[in-house]
C-alpha cells in the first residue's frame, strides 16, 4: 500500500530518524594540521552504535586546483547504510534522500554544503 505525505512530513520523518540515530551527538571535529589558517576541518558524526556514518569537510576560502577562487566549500560524505535504508523504506530517490540529509547536517552543524557523496562506493553491477 502506498501513502501520500507532504514534503514537510517527509522532512520531519527523515529528521526524526537522523535525530534518533545520532541522539548522543558524538560529533568529532578535527582541524587539518597541514593548513595553517585553521579554516580547513572535518567533523565525523558517529551514530549511537559507534559507527562513523557521516563525515563533513569544510575547506576554507581559497582556490580550486585549477586556480579558480572560492569562498569555502563544504563536502558531505554519507554512508550508504543511511541512504539505502531511507530510499528503500520510503520508496524515494537517493538524490532526494541525500538532499534532505544534507539539510539536516547543515542545520545540525551550521555549515554550508556544496558537494554530497555516498561512501563507501558500491561496486557497479555487471550488465
Amino acid at each position: 500500500m502506498r501513502y501520500i505525505i507532504t514534503q514537510t512530513q517527509l522532512h520531519t520523518l527523515i529528521y526524526k530518524y537522523l535525530d534518533d540515530m545520532f541522539s548522543q551527538k558524538d560529533f568529532r571535529k578535527e582541524l587539518n594540521p597541514y593548513v595553517k589558517d585553521g579554516g580547513t576541518w572535518r567533523v565525523d558524526m558517529f551514530s549511537d552504535d559507534g559507527k562513523n556514518l557521516i563525515t563533513y569537510f569544510w575547506y576554507g576560502k581559497g582556490e580550486y586546483d585549477d586556480g579558480t577562487p572560492h569562498n569555502g566549500v563544504g563536502s558531505l560524505h554519507i554512508h550508504h547504510r543511511i541512504t539505502d535504508m531511507l530510499k528503500d523504506t520510503l520508496s524515494i530517490r537517493e538524490s532526494k534522500v541525500l538532499d534532505i540529509v544534507a539539510d539536516w547536517v547543515s542545520e545540525t552543524l551550521g555549515g554550508d554544503i556544496d558537494e554530497i557523496d555516498v561512501y563507501p562506493k558500491k561496486e557497479n553491477p555487471s550488465y
